[in-house]
């Protein structure tokens, strides 16, 4: 780190090459070389000949405690979330281990990964993990309302009606489902395959299978493009990448979707009264039998 000394990048390299810097008295040969600032707190570290310290605001307030760290992940297809399946089948959480996502430099081990949302074993995209079990949970609870998007294929005759009942919420066996926000990208010629893009906020088990099924549409692909202000984008199947971690208040795509539904018009009763007022009665007519 050198802006824990008093030359720029460019010439620490320089007296790296030139043989001026030496850790634990050997000589340094590639600027490369990693070391904790908790090492070099020790007195090993030489430059020039002089022991190089470490001043207070350089050192880390506590190396143990994790810092809530975020990784997105691009779950691929007929892989299971989970870590471990007892029967053997492919998980992500297991596949993120094998890269070693989750290592720990300071705590020198691996630490405990948790999803933030969950996707069935079907249902392919983006999946956020975290070190950090609370920042977890705090971004799964419904009520901080943030915003999950889906890419639905679905097969069978999609009508406006189908769409504003996926709008306004229904009730699937028992449990209900808020509004999504859904919009229509691309119809196939025939008509009877459909993208749709649904945006939600709550996390319950197959979800939008469960919805589309009702409504008389199968999902033939299902891909998470977005969890709050985490974003799928280019990040290619089965890859992973470490991102700054987003606060909960930060995240911008949050809040509630339903919409309400129109209500009937109905009618106005002083017109009601002042058309019975000029309604004037046919005489009755007795008739004799």
């Amino acid at each position: 780190h050198t802006t824990n000394l008093t030359v720029s990048r460019a010439q620490a390299e320089k007296l790296i090459f030139a043989g001026g810097v030496t850790w634990n008295n050997e000589k340094v040969t590639s600027p490369c070389m990693r070391v904790q600032l908790s090492e070099i707190a020790s007195g090993l570290l030489h430059v020039q000949g002089e022991v190089i310290h470490v001043t207070k605001e350089a050192r880390p307030s506590d190396p143990s405690p994790a810092r809530t760290r975020v990784w997105l992940v691009h779950k691929l297809k007929a892989e299971l979330v989970t870590e471990h399946d007892p029967a053997e089948r492919p998980t992500m959480l297991e596949r993120l281990r094998r890269s070693s996502v989750g290592f720990s430099r300071y705590q020198r081990k691996m630490e405990r990964l948790k999803p933030i949302g969950r996707l069935d074993m079907m249902t392919e995209g983006l999946i956020a993990v975290t070190n950090d079990g609370k920042y977890s949970r705090e971004m799964e609870l419904p009520h901080n309302q943030i915003h999950r998007t889906y890419r639905v294929r679905a097969h069978g005759i999609l009508t406006p009606h189908k769409l504003d009942r996926l709008r306004y919420g229904l009730v699937v066996g028992g449990i209900r489902y808020k509004g999504m926000k859904v919009e229509e990208e691309t119809r196939s010629g025939r008509g009877t395959n459909t993208w749709v893009r649904v945006t939600c906020y709550e996390g319950k088990n197959r979800m939008i299978r469960n919805v589309f099924e009702h409504l008389g549409l199968e999902v033939t692909r299902l891909i998470r493009i977005s969890y709050g202000d985490y974003h799928l984008d280019q990040l290619p199947p089965g890859h992973h990448m470490e991102v700054p971690m987003i606060p909960l208040k930060n995240h911008r795509r949050r809040g509630p979707l339903q919409q309400e539904k129109p209500k009937k018009k109905q009618p106005n009763r002083a017109n009601r009264i002042e058309n019975e007022e000029d309604y004037e009665a046919s005489p009755v007519s007795w008739v004799r039998h």
